[in-house]
């Protein structure tokens, strides 16, 4: 496996990293409403999510029905709307903006482009983390660096998880979800007669929650017979198993700060979801 385009993680994650965390978080929020109300529903809510690209620092929303895309840069807090060939027709900078005034802009610039924006709503189906954007207070880049550095986690999470997902039978495309603003994939260990799962294995890199204070790695699974054994689990070089509280590992973002170059810390992050899912498969299948 290779590291090639690993970006160093260097900065500990601070109050500076998560107000850029959630500026963020919120700014992606635009792509999900327009993947909302302007997208054909999916019963799964997959019209709201995107996909990371690593050589634009991009995060992507799915294609309208007439084909244009809206795209958010994670490191100045950039709105881009592209048509069917990628070209940038429309950019609008959020930085110095309030939510109100970036969708009343982004509605017009879709409207100009041929979008019935009729539908088009400034509101979520969901909630998230508070923070004064949602009350009125303006997107501001204050530290650049933050910025960069979360952009950096999204960068370094593609890669590893791709590299994951090739050793197994791939579910689902690598996404990130605009509710918990997680990159995941999932993989299922064991079917049963129908082909329904009866045993999966998710992967992915979260924010922080109730769980965790700060970003991290995890690795959950799920089976629908109890497993025997979840409390002789052995311990991580790196990381953490959760159980019994929840079903799953994590290795969380100081523990790559640890390490010194890219490649450890590439390695650091491979090998725990190498091994440890290795181990869950033989587990799981017992």
């Amino acid at each position: 496996m290779s590291n090639n385009n690993w970006k160093i993680q260097y900065l500990p994650f601070d109050e500076g990293m998560q107000e850029a965390l959630m500026q963020q978080h919120y700014a992606a929020q635009f792509l999900a409403k327009v993947g909302r109300h302007l997208i054909p529903q999916k019963a799964d809510d997959s019209n709201t999510n995107m996909e990371f690209i690593p050589e634009e620092n991009l995060l992507l929303g799915n294609a309208l029905p007439n084909k244009i895309r809206l795209a958010l840069n994670l490191s100045d807090l950039k709105l881009i709307i592209l048509d069917n060939a990628d070209s940038i027709k429309k950019t609008i900078s959020l930085n110095g903006k309030t939510q109100r005034e970036v969708f009343v802009e982004l509605s017009q610039d879709l409207a100009d482009l041929g979008v019935d924006v009729t539908n088009f709503k400034n509101e979520l189906h969901y909630e998230i983390p508070f923070h004064p954007i949602s009350k009125g207070a303006v997107f501001s880049i204050k530290n650049k660096n933050a910025f960069i550095e979360n952009s950096n986690f999204r960068n370094n999470a593609k890669i590893v998880l791709n590299e994951i997902t090739q050793l197994f039978t791939q579910e689902e495309p690598i996404r990130i979800w605009p509710h918990h603003f997680d990159t995941g994939a999932f993989f299922t260990v064991k079917k049963n007669e129908k082909g329904d799962p009866i045993q999966t294995i998710g992967i992915g890199f979260a924010i922080p929650d109730s769980m965790v204070a700060e970003p991290y790695y995890y690795l959950s699974f799920w089976s629908e017979k109890p497993i025997e054994g979840l409390d002789k689990f052995p311990p991580l070089a790196n990381g953490k198993w959760m159980m019994p509280d929840w079903n799953g590992a994590i290795l969380r973002n100081s523990d790559l700060l640890k390490a010194q170059t890219a490649q450890e810390q590439y390695q650091i992050a491979e090998t725990f979801f190498e091994t440890r899912i290795n181990f869950l498969m033989k587990q799981l299948k017992e």
